[in-house]
């Protein structure tokens, strides 16, 4: 059984390989997103305590310090994603819809989950997990040809790509109020406090990464002071008991606002971004524990959120003909379905602390696969059908 500095190392090797074997694969146009994370958790199934045994049983813990610094890069990912100059160029009614809808569906997640008994750290990851989109099945099959409407299509990555930021606040917030609070303050209650330093901390390193960065147009240099910063983020996550999500997630969208290059610094970022997630993947699968599934876990996530979304779809359908946009498709909601890999993140953060059950973890699991199913299928039955006598789905 590896162990240890081993365990990190065969995961770096692991998480490289399987980053190279997908990026061949997409410049081949074999590109499939939803399959190949499935397959990537399926290797580390295999390697894990399911299978060969390769890596400890809690290997979450094991390389804490290495998961810690995973969430903190998909967090900073999101933050670098959130300028106020961006969203300030959208219509009212595009940040109205793009933030209140995944966050209805999300309460509504939680609600329903609340009155069947689920509390804790159970409860506030079915309402974040419940709140991700992701637009990566748009943005691939949208290479392949175009849609049969472009107002949907527009709709459902407007919706899916706003949709982190409710669900990471909903997140960070939520874990860190359910939490025992490592810090504390005379005048405020352990998790106010929390929150309060990690978003002190957060202000700080994110000044002091633009002023270090001041000049930088090195790419390397840029990805390496990052990795300095986000190990820093997770290690004041790890002493006070903050979220490192929440806390990378703070000090990117302070970058993304108030740095003179964000955009190189996003794109130094996304450099690590697709090693970073596959580490997750594997990491999932290397925990996955044969047994039982949460059913409650499984039905808020497929059949409330399905039911919620397909109201939030027509909710859309209807602001669109409002602003003179209509909406042909059917079902639009589903389009929201697919979850992507910050629900993954929000799977890992919640089991590397052994907190969450394991059959909520699998039954979260369970459903993550079976939502992108559903909706890659409606993508490509309803909005990307395949036309005959067209060539890579061009007419």
């Amino acid at each position: 059984m590896v162990k240890g500095t081993l365990a990190f190392v065969l995961l770096v090797v692991l998480a490289l390989a399987a980053t190279e074997a997908s990026r061949r694969l997409g410049r081949r146009g074999l590109e499939a997103p939803g399959l190949q994370s499935f397959l990537t958790v399926l290797l580390g199934a295999l390697l894990g305590h399911a299978g060969l045994g390769l890596f400890t049983e809690n290997i979450l813990v094991t390389i804490g310090p290495v998961v810690l610094l995973g969430l903190a890069w998909v967090g900073l990912i999101v933050g670098l994603q959130f300028d106020l100059r961006v969203l300030g160029s959208l219509q009212p009614w595009h940040r109205r819809v793009g933030f209140l809808l995944p966050l209805g569906v999300g309460l509504g997640v939680a609600g329903v989950a609340f009155a069947l008994g689920a509390r804790g750290p159970t409860l506030v990851l079915l309402g974040s997990v419940a709140m991700v989109t992701t637009p990566r099945v748009v943005d691939h099959l949208s290479r392949t040809g175009p849609p049969t409407d472009r107002s949907a299509m527009r709709l459902v990555k407007l919706v899916a790509a706003l949709s982190s930021v409710p669900a990471l606040l909903t997140w960070g917030v939520g874990i860190t109020l359910v939490s025992e609070p490592h810090f504390q303050m005379a005048v405020l209650p352990g998790q106010a406090a929390t929150l309060i330093l990690a978003a002190g901390l957060a202000v700080i390193l994110g000044y002091a990464t633009m002023v270090l960065l001041r000049g930088e147009t090195e790419s390397v240099h840029i990805l390496a002071l990052l990795v300095g910063v986000m190990a820093l983020i997770a290690g004041a996550a790890e002493l006070t008991g903050a979220e490192p999500m929440l806390m990378a997630a703070l000090t990117g969208a302070l970058i993304a606002n108030r740095s003179p290059n964000p955009h190189r610094i996003l794109r130094a970022a996304h450099g690590l971004e697709v090693p970073m997630l596959t580490a997750i993947l594997l990491l999932v699968g290397a925990w996955w524990h044969p047994g039982g599934f949460s059913l409650l876990a499984l039905g808020v996530l497929v059949l409330v959120r399905a039911a919620l979304l397909l109201a939030a779809g027509g909710v859309l359908a209807s602001e669109a003909r409002r602003r003179t946009a209509p909406v042909l498709v059917r079902w639009l909601g589903l389009g929201l379905a697919p979850h992507g890999p910050l629900a993954l993140a929000f799977l890992v953060a919640a089991t590397r602390d052994g907190s969450l059950p394991a059959s909520v973890a699998v039954g979260v699991f369970a459903s993550l696969v079976v939502n992108h199913v559903v909706g890659a299928r409606w993508h490509r039955n309803v909005l990307f059908p395949r036309r005959s006598g067209t060539a890579e789905g061009h007419p």
